[in-house]
């Protein structure tokens, strides 16, 4: 999850599509995030976009997530900050991607920041980066 995302958003999309591009990407978020909630980091693994996870096995990413993510304790509450449509990041293909920012309120660490950036990928939004601030 250690890829360069500096995006740049485009207006070349038309907005009604844009926003159910943020919809869509915003319910696959929560339900990946919900995942990690539950401690089920082997099917969050599974949401991953292929591409991306390709350097890393799925016992990697549930090392990952249990020395990331639980050591914050059970997420009390989360919010939906926004979601920004982005057309290209360095270092990655082009394609459709959503970031989707949420602040969310953990048992041993508030207030923080969640970023789950998404790909639209022929199977449906795939998630290809998470980052807590």
């Amino acid at each position: 999850m250690s890829i360069l995302l500096t995006g740049c958003a485009s207006n070349l999309v038309p907005p009604s599509e844009e926003h159910t591009y943020k919809i869509e990407a915003r319910a696959a978020a929560i339900h990946w995030l919900e995942l990690l909630d539950q401690g089920d980091y082997e099917e969050a693994f599974e949401l991953e976009a292929q591409d991306f996870r390709m350097n890393r096995t799925q016992s990697q990413f549930v090392r990952l997530m249990q020395a990331r993510r639980a050591p914050f304790g059970k997420a009390i509450g989360r919010k939906f900050i926004g979601a920004a449509h982005i057309k290209k990041f360095v270092g990655v293909p082009d394609g459709i991607y959503e970031s989707v920012l949420f602040k969310t309120n953990f048992e041993h660490k508030n207030p923080t920041a969640e970023r789950v950036i998404l790909i639209d990928q022929a199977d449906g939004w795939r998630v290809m980066d998470y980052r807590i601030y």
